[in-house]
């Protein structure tokens, strides 16, 4: 009996968490301070719309937000900023802001 106590013991502290750390959901980080969070809902035509950041502050010169979105292939493509008319800057490449290896957000930048 005293065996069985401590297997269930290591069973709840080792295995356990792992299927309660797969319901946890965390937002992305905010863009910027003129953002408002957008829960997760059903489209009227029913498709699901994850949850995602909106920018609800005035409009910035040269710039527009793209609302998140889904590509043709059908993936989700989260809400960005897109200059209208892109800088020039001789030698260099324009990267996009996006989501870094650990799911920071990185503002676009020339490299």
């Amino acid at each position: 009996m005293n065996r069985l106590i401590k297997i269930l013991f290591v069973f709840c502290l080792l295995v356990l968490p792992f299927f309660f750390g797969t319901l946890s959901h965390a937002r992305p980080p905010r863009p910027g301070v003129n953002f408002g969070w957008v829960a997760a809902h059903i489209s009227s035509n029913g498709i699901h719309i994850p949850g995602h950041w909106k920018h609800t502050g005035s409009p910035v010169k040269g710039k527009t937000w793209v609302l998140g979105h889904y590509n043709a292939s059908g993936k989700w493509v989260p809400g960005h900023w897109k200059y209208l008319r892109a800088p020039r800057k001789p030698g260099k490449a324009w990267v996009p802001g996006h989501r870094g290896p650990r799911g920071r957000w990185i503002a676009g930048h020339w490299r």
